[in-house]
């Protein structure tokens, strides 16, 4: 879970940079929307990163709603208790 808040929170500083949501940013990536940044290494690099933000996010997500299906609610509070 730890892991999947600090993404959470490194995708809201970028998503505040360029005042665009994840969700909108990485349809625009993958469609090809924004290949006019290609040219600007900065942003290239960043976009890249911030796409890969939000796959990593997005696979978490997926693992976590996979084992909450496996696992009780009070079995998952037990774990996350003893871990602090």
């Amino acid at each position: 879970m730890v892991e999947l808040h600090e993404l959470v929170n490194d995708i809201g500083v970028i998503e505040s940079k360029y005042g665009v949501l994840s969700s909108e940013f990485y349809q625009a990536f993958t469609s090809g929307e924004l290949s006019e940044f290609d040219a600007y290494d900065e942003y290239r690099m960043e976009f890249i990163e911030w796409a890969a933000l939000c796959k990593t996010r997005h696979k978490l997500r997926q693992s976590y709603q996979q084992l909450s299906v496996r696992q009780p609610a009070a079995a998952r509070i037990r774990v996350q208790l003893q871990a602090t």
